[in-house]
This record gives structure tokens, C-alpha cells and sequence, in this order.
């Protein structure tokens, strides 16, 4: 009984870290950001720091992540999802068509954020 116990809690504490396991990958880059506000001026258009990941919690399952710090040090997360939902700061959001290379959203609130795509940089 004392050896079957220590194999039956590595067993348990391997299926469980299984269970749990996420495919994930991380780039930091220099981005082309555009903002408009919700009466569609553009307020920016410039750089700003890109770090882009995918997570994959399972493997039907997948979304990117952007964070994007504009030099007043402002940051925006953005949660794109495989379905084309989106949150921006979470602000409900979906993501629209975009020019060769760009990730566009728009927000419920009007806003739209256009910016280079991590996986394509610049």
C-alpha cells in the first residue's frame, strides 16, 4: 500500500497537468497603430510597442492576443478570438476586415483600432 501511493498522486497530478495544458506563442514588436474615436476622427497614427501572442487552450479552440503601448504609455489589450469576437480593454469588440498585414476592431462603443499584425512584422 506505502508504493501504490506515491504512484497513484504522480499519476493524478500528471493527468491533471495535462488537462490544463495550453499551447502558446509570444513576439515583441514595433507596430503601426491608428486610432479613431467613436465619431471616426483618427486621434493617432503612428508607432507603438506590439507584443503579440496565440494561446490554443485546446485544440479546437484558439485566440490572439495583442498588447499595444502607445508612447503617451497608454496600453490596449486586444483578445481576438477565432470567431472574430473581440474585447479591447474589455470593451466587447469585433474584428473587421483589414488591409494586407493590419488587425482592425471596432468596439461597442464606435471606436476602431487598426494596427500591424504580429505575426506579419514590419
Amino acid at each position: 500500500m506505502k508504493n501504490i501511493l506515491p504512484a497513484t498522486l504522480l499519476l493524478a497530478t500528471t493527468m491533471l497537468s495535462v488537462s490544463f495544458a495550453s499551447a502558446s506563442t509570444t513576439i515583441e514588436y514595433a507596430a503601426q497603430c491608428q486610432y479613431f474615436n467613436a465619431n471616426k476622427v483618427l486621434k493617432y497614427s503612428g508607432k507603438c510597442h506590439g507584443n503579440w501572442g496565440v494561446v490554443a487552450p485546446t485544440p479546437d479552440e484558439s485566440y490572439q492576443r495583442y498588447i499595444l503601448t502607445y508612447p503617451n504609455g497608454n496600453e490596449m489589450w486586444v483578445y481576438i478570438n477565432s470567431d472574430g469576437s473581440a474585447t479591447v480593454n474589455d470593451i466587447p469588440a469585433v474584428s473587421l476586415k483589414a488591409r494586407k498585414g493590419f488587425e482592425k476592431v471596432r468596439t461597442t462603443e464606435g471606436e476602431v483600432f487598426e494596427f500591424t499584425k504580429g505575426s506579419e512584422r514590419q
